[in-house]
């Protein structure tokens, strides 16, 4: 091929790129980043009515009767699980030589948090308190903290 193939070549390039960016919107949503006020059906895709907010609502304003198969509800308040006890319990077990103790703070982490709005929030309470419990674990661990000796 020479240099007039390389036209034809650019143009199936580009309608690939095109097909594939518009393929990445409908698979996105799948993903349930619903913006607020709108449920996540058992399917994965964010909108309102009952096929999204009732029977399996994964998240969102979901009906009373919804959370089937994926758990529904609002999941647990992370103010009321992550109280001032359980963040500086879990900051106090770093040594008096930890240079970066007295940076966190709760009220940063619940700052951060907040603008995460599916954290702890996918599921029922109990997920959510799970979810909660598992992301303090993972930051334990990965600060060096062993708390199975």
């Amino acid at each position: 091929m020479g240099a007039a193939g390389a036209p034809k070549i650019m143009a199936v390039l580009a309608l690939a790129l095109a097909l594939l960016c518009a393929a990445a919107g409908p698979a996105a949503a799948q993903n349930c980043g619903c913006q607020p006020g709108y449920c996540c059906s058992k399917y994965g895709y964010c909108g309102l009515g009952d096929p999204y907010c009732g029977e399996g609502c994964r998240s969102g304003p979901c009906y009373s009767g919804g959370g089937g198969g994926g758990g529904g509800g609002s999941g647990a308040n992370v103010a009321s699980v992550v109280t001032d006890a359980f963040f500086n319990g879990i900051k106090n077990q770093a040594g008096g030589g930890c240079e970066g103790k007295n940076f966190y703070t709760r009220s940063a982490f619940l700052s951060a948090a907040n603008k995460y709005s599916g954290f702890a929030h996918g599921g029922s309470e109990v997920e959510g308190k799970r979810e909660i419990a598992a992301f303090f674990a993972h930051v334990t661990h990965e600060t060096g903290r062993k708390l199975i000796e």
